[in-house]
């Protein structure tokens, strides 16, 4: 009958629709996890990066650490050198840094390393807010450190261009926004992360009084929040990095 020659021929349409793959569907995966919105592959947890691949950076870390200690020890290395080390000696630690956590990723990873760690340009908008972050957060420092920590110690030029302002934003960011939030973003959701890796961050660093250890874990915090809302590590690195010169303006006004 021609009716049911009709139904026969709309529902074999159908079907050859549905099975082409130029015609979209709206049926998500259910394995397919859902993008959140603000946060890259990389920021939003679902990086390829692992806890590995940390506690590898951080063994590098407590290796290059041990040697120090042992220069120490047998002195080739005087404490003086140690609690404020030159530039000729925080280059070589700053580069085999960022050359442990290239390879690291690059070896259990692939090539894809600094996509891996967040290096992605960012919208507009987070430079600039970088920018007037860092600035901000310098400003707030330096009014807490002169009300709270008075010194006259002054960073010196050259190693405000080559660490304070390139390689310890690059390295430290690369490694604490671009590998270890997103492992931690994973288990705990951004925001936790956010404040853990800010801690670690400050605990890291060699401080003398709370009042440092709280700026640094604020400013981490800051540096955590920027990659997490852009999805990418390089506003953290340019925050880091004016935060740091901005220190340093003030230290010479």
């Amino acid at each position: 009958m021609a009716v049911e020659h009709n139904s026969s021929s709309a529902a074999e349409g159908t079907i050859r629709k549905a099975n082409s793959p130029n015609v979209s569907t709206s049926i998500q995966h259910p394995s397919q996890p859902k993008l959140r919105r603000g946060l890259s592959s990389t920021h939003d947890g679902r990086t390829p990066l692992g806890c590995s691949d940390a506690g590898l950076f951080f063994v590098f870390v407590f290796f290059i650490a041990a040697l120090i200690r042992v220069g120490v020890h047998f002195h080739i290395l005087d404490q003086a050198t140690v609690d404020r080390p030159p530039l000729f000696l925080q280059m070589p630690i700053s580069m085999s840094l960022i050359t442990a956590l290239y390879w690291t990723v690059r070896i259990r990873h692939g090539s894809r390393i600094w996509t891996l760690l967040g290096w992605n340009r960012p919208d507009r908008f987070y430079p600039v807010a970088a920018l007037v972050g860092g600035i901000g957060l310098a400003t707030a420092g330096d009014f807490i450190a002169r009300a709270t920590t008075p010194t006259n110690h002054l960073i010196r030029i050259w190693d405000l261009l080559l660490l304070d302002v390139l390689f310890g934003p690059l390295v430290e960011e690369s490694f604490f926004r671009g590998c270890l939030l997103p492992v931690v973003t994973r288990t705990t959701g951004p925001f936790v992360a956010t404040l853990a890796t800010a801690i670690v961050f400050a605990t890291l660093h060699p401080l003398k009084t709370f009042v440092q250890w709280a700026c640094f874990a604020s400013t981490g915090v800051a540096y955590g929040w920027i990659p997490v809302k852009s999805g990418s590590t390089v506003p953290s690195i340019l925050m880091h990095a004016t935060f740091n010169a901005t220190l340093y303006l003030y230290q010479i006004v």
